[in-house]
């Protein structure tokens, strides 16, 4: 289940519910958005949003039910993304992993019946069932607290907080709502956001629906021009008549999710032309 964004970053607007539900975030549950791998568990093994296997150890494996699939997140602690390289590798080492306190954030389950909060009621049971096992380590299946929203204002004061502390921004969910295997309005997310500029040096070619438009500026930051990367995210008006709207040279602000430890933006999104 994919979440769709809480507000349109251009525009302001709130993304409108599905039709029976309240418009968010009032009565909405909001909760921390991790940073991690977003993962389902289906029994047997973990597996990313594009159907690939995430190869831990048995040991770790043995924490888990084998009669739910769980959909959470592995994390290993906030402002920590780049460590989770460990979680690509085709084999899994022991004494890294035991070392590597590798935890699953559990959001809901695929599996188990009833609206949103009867499956949360249930995961609980889960968690504390699966935790009371005897096994290698610390139990890493770890409950995602849910907090029902009786304002905006608390929505971004919840924002805020989490955010301090180094999370990546929060996510929040309709009530009685149903769990979907696709993208869902039911789900949103409201992320941390920093804009920056940067002087366009050249172009990508775009492909499948793009070909023959523009696929990606690339860019070099204004601050420090040694960092250079490729923006997306520009409408087709622009795509179609970059050449003319932005040739090389020119200045344009984007929005982006932090940086890597090369001070790489990541996640960076067109937002204008620098001034308009």
């Amino acid at each position: 289940m994919l979440a769709h964004t809480f507000k349109d970053p251009k525009t302001g607007k709130i993304k409108n519910p599905p039709k029976g539900f309240p418009k968010a975030p009032i009565g909405w549950y909001v909760s921390e958005k991790y940073d991690g791998y977003r993962s389902i568990w289906n029994g047997k093994e973990f597996f990313s949003r594009n159907g690939n296997i995430f190869v831990t150890p048995q040991w770790f494996k043995d924490w888990f039910p084998n009669n739910e699939a769980l959909d959470g997140e592995l994390f290993m602690g906030r402002e920590s993304f780049e460590k989770h390289g460990l979680l690509k590798k085709k084999k899994a080492n022991d004494s890294v992993w035991k070392k590597a306190n590798v935890n699953f954030q559990i959001f809901d389950s695929p599996t188990i019946k009833g609206d949103f909060e009867e499956r949360q009621a249930k995961i609980k049971k889960i968690i504390d069932t699966s935790c009371k096992k005897k096994g290698i380590g610390k139990c890493p299946l770890k409950y995602t607290k849910q907090t029902k929203i009786n304002s905006e204002k608390q929505l971004y004061s919840t924002f805020d907080k989490l955010t301090k502390k180094g999370a990546e921004g929060v996510m929040i969910r309709a009530p009685h709502s149903p769990y979907e295997t696709k993208r869902s309005s039911h789900l949103l997310k409201v992320k941390q956001l920093f804009d920056d500029e940067c002087k366009i040096i050249g172009f990508k070619k775009g492909s499948g629906k793009y070909t023959g438009m523009l696929g990606a500026f690339k860019c070099q930051m204004i601050k420090n021009p040694k960092i250079e990367f490729t923006i997306s995210g520009m409408n087709d008006e622009i795509r179609k008549n970059y050449l003319k709207t932005h040739p090389i040279g020119t200045i344009i602000t984007f929005t982006y999710m932090g940086v890597s430890s090369n001070g790489v933006p990541r996640h960076p999104n067109y937002l204008r032309k620098y001034g308009n």
